[in-house]
């Protein structure tokens, strides 16, 4: 069984093959940029025509491996819970106020959203400067240490790395992406490629750069196994340039970089502690969410861990109350805001109310505790 955690409300797909890095290439556009983005603008439909021909009308193996991961759902009852907007999910509707619905259609067809995540879990490497962390790298490296010392798991063998959504204005590296991932042959793949590359280069998606892109972080593992016979993709987590700007600009960029990665680390205990099991659901996501969301509480508030005082903590209580969802009926449903601010409760009063002080749970007695309480934290709270 392979997994991958998404943090963000942007919940992307995995691809489960091996392919050696590659050294980053300059761009190289075919065309004209203003053409494309004319092209989209006056005759969207033959643009995206012109994609849905160069795309493969059926998924590739890889694809429909991870199909075979989802199944239907027993669905949450929304109606029973207290769940609304969130300060997250208006900072994304003002990212892309000057979207069209058209925009967001071409680019979903082109897998814009997908592969800067793709290409990390599939080439992705520590030591390679296309994956090297650029804002807050030293606030996370220092954070990776101190996870790794905190929890009594193995975790020597983590790599965490980068995403980047400027990926996309290289052909060479999308092209290679369409290729392995997608299925695409070579000569579609380039094609396609460069019109991502042309389109994207429309000042409003900031060259790839844009946040929505990349905002999303994850935790992977493959338990060490095969993956098809194609190799072993190595254990990761991978920081989203997108969702640590987001966080920049909702002010809470002193803290979400330590919170986002102190929770992606804690899908990592999971996956130590094997706690997913084979069937996807809305209820057994959120367990595993708000497990990761008390992780990070519990990592961050901690003596031996961040040792954030309690200003910080209700800072860091934020950033997940303001990623949950509503998505009851969803496979990725993370848990509502209330549950997720209430799992980060949960989890700094725990650590408060050690004894002697400064005692660290291991990670099998903090997951037994956490499983005790799981039905309190999810109970519903609608008036």
């Amino acid at each position: 069984m392979r997994h991958l955690r998404p943090f963000a409300a942007v919940a992307l797909s995995a691809a489960l093959v091996a392919a050696p890095g590659i050294a980053t290439a300059s761009p190289v556009l075919t065309g004209s940029t203003t053409a494309v983005a004319a092209s989209a603008a006056s005759d969207p439909a033959a643009l995206k025509a012109r994609i849905a021909r160069l795309m493969p009308k059926t998924d590739s193996a890889t694809k429909r491996q991870l199909d075979r991961l989802i199944r239907d759902p027993h669905r949450i009852d929304g109606s029973q819970y207290q769940c609304g907007p969130t300060e997250f999910a208006a900072w994304q509707r003002q990212s892309t106020a000057d979207w069209t619905d058209e925009d967001f259609q071409i680019l979903d067809a082109l897998g814009a959203f997908d592969l800067p995540t793709y290409e990390a879990l599939v080439y992705g490497s520590e030591n390679d400067p296309a994956f090297a962390l650029r804002s807050d790298a030293q606030v996370l490296q220092k954070t990776f240490r101190k996870l790794k010392k905190f929890w009594d798991i193995k975790s020597d063998d983590i790599q965490l790395m980068a995403m980047h959504g400027d990926m996309m204005r290289d052909p060479a590296r999308t092209s290679r992406v369409y290729q392995t991932v997608f299925g695409v042959p070579k000569a579609e793949a380039d094609e396609l490629a460069s019109l991502l590359a042309e389109f994207i280069a429309q000042p409003k998606f900031q060259g790839g750069n844009h946040p929505l892109f990349t905002l999303n972080a994850f935790a992977f593992s493959s338990y060490g196994e095969d993956v098809d016979g194609l190799g072993v993709i190595g254990d990761r987590i991978v920081m989203g340039d997108g969702i640590l700007r987001a966080y920049r600009e909702m002010g809470y960029g002193d803290v979400a970089p330590q919170a986002i990665l102190a929770h992606e680390f804690g899908h990592h205990v999971q996956f130590e502690l094997r706690m997913h099991g084979d069937v996807a659901s809305p209820e057994a996501t959120r367990r595993t969410e708000l497990h990761a969301d008390a992780a990070a509480a519990y990592f961050l508030s901690h003596p031996r861990g961040m040792s954030m005082q309690i200003k910080r903590v209700t800072q860091f209580l934020r950033v997940f109350y303001s990623i949950g969802d509503c998505g009851f009926d969803s496979n990725g449903h993370h848990g509502t805001p209330n549950q997720r601010e209430r799992a980060g409760n949960w989890a700094y009063q725990l650590q408060e109310s050690a004894r002697p002080k400064g005692k660290v749970l291991s990670a099998a007695e903090f997951t037994r505790r956490f499983e005790a309480v799981l039905p309190q934290l999810v109970a519903p709270d609608a008036a």
